[in-house]
């Protein structure tokens, strides 16, 4: 699923990508889609699934790119699948959730959200047999939708519960990230104008547990759009999440509070820190979309910054984490020339850089010592060493 499990940190247990692998490492394989790939591919059993823009999901072999099958038509994709079993759930941007059989791309349910004109952003979360989704507006929130979680039963598609954000179900607060889940059953997302908020939910039950606020809106669409990181610093719960407004916060899991919380850049709508942060026990690693656009090493107890490394390219991309490197794609989302790199966790120097004719706004995929990501224009590539 989207950042490999739903703790939502980038560091899945199967990454063994080491900085001496990337010293061999090359693009081995790449195939066009029709339209961007801004979801992160997931890789399950060796194989590739990778949705797009433009409605299509393909499955490729991951050792050599060879096509297993491709679905068409099934409507705007920017999130990434989820995959448990053989059930593959993705999400769309006409309000659809769908339910495939993973072997063959058969459907297996579709469920519409309600609202004129809803659209799903966010990467479905697989819970215990439970689909967790968030319904939020459609881009420049023309027409403004009601957000919701929505919790669907992952065999049928039914509804199990369906959480309004805001009061009579009255328009805003659309959620835009996917959700985080602990190991008690605890969810935790982001939500937009005009709460900007992480919401803490019950996932049995739906029930809100708390809302708190990260940057004030003052009419600014200062979302908090990313997917938060729920982790264990000593004894102690926390999550952790940055906001289109530039501020990236630390806070406790029980109740919402702020452990501590920074302006760590200058934010604006749909820029800031949009990409969700990745955590490998050591530091969070924050990327940014807006001045200055680098990737922060943070110590979680402090927020202080160990480093901070920019390659002169906004970062839409959510870092994946492996054995001392941190992978990223950069590139405007207004379009342009983008790339794939690697850091060193230690100190932010490069250690692998790929130039490519396009942005990258999807987050890699790390599976073992390969890395699998897309572009905005549509090409789904790997590499390895």
């Amino acid at each position: 699923m989207f950042r490999g499990d739903l703790s939502r940190d980038g560091n899945a247990p199967s990454a063994t990508l080491t900085r001496d692998q990337l010293k061999q490492y090359k693009l081995k394989w790449s195939h066009t889609l029709n339209g961007a790939v801004d979801g992160t591919p997931v890789v399950v059993n060796g194989l590739v699934y990778a949705a797009s823009f433009g409605g299509r999901l393909d499955v490729f072999h991951l050792d050599d790119g060879a096509q297993v099958w491709s679905d068409d038509g099934l409507g705007a994709i920017s999130g990434t699948p989820a995959i448990s079993g053989h059930t593959l759930v993705v999400g769309t941007l006409t309000g659809h959730v769908l339910a495939l059989d993973a072997t063959n791309g058969k459907k297996l349910w579709d469920w519409a959200a309600p609202g004129s004109r809803p659209a799903i952003w966010s990467s479905p979360a697989i819970h215990r047999r439970t689909v967790i989704v968030g319904v939020a507006s459609p881009y420049g929130d023309t027409p403004l939708q009601a957000g919701r979680i929505v919790a669907l039963d992952l065999a049928t598609g039914a509804v199990r519960w369906n959480l309004c954000l805001r009061g009579n179900c009255a328009p805003g607060s659309g959620v835009w990230s996917s959700a985080a889940i602990d190991n008690a059953g605890h969810g935790f997302v982001g939500v937009g104008n005009p709460d900007d908020a992480v919401v803490s939910f019950d996932v049995g039950s739906g029930q809100r547990l708390w809302t708190q606020s990260i940057t004030p809106d003052q009419r600014r669409d200062l979302d908090v759009g990313a997917t938060p990181v729920v982790f264990q610093i000593g004894t102690r719960e926390v999550v952790a999440v940055g906001s289109d407004g530039g501020v990236f916060a630390l806070l406790n899991v029980g109740d919402g509070k702020v452990i501590w919380a920074r302006q760590l850049v200058s934010g604006s709508a749909v820029h800031g820190l949009i990409a969700s942060p990745a955590y490998d026990g050591k530091a969070l690693y924050v990327a940014s979309a807006s001045p200055p656009t680098d990737v922060f090493a943070l110590d979680p107890l402090t927020g202080a910054t160990k480093w901070h490394r920019g390659l002169g390219k906004p970062i839409y991309s959510a870092p994946a984490v492996g054995n001392g490197v941190v992978v990223f794609g950069a590139g405007d989302q207004a379009g342009g020339k983008g790339g794939v790199y690697a850091l060193s966790t230690d100190d932010g120097s490069l250690l692998f850089g790929y130039d490519d004719t396009y942005a990258v706004l999807s987050g890699p995929s790390i599976a073992g010592s390969n890395v699998v990501v897309g572009d905005a224009g549509g090409n789904v590539m790997a590499f390895g060493p």
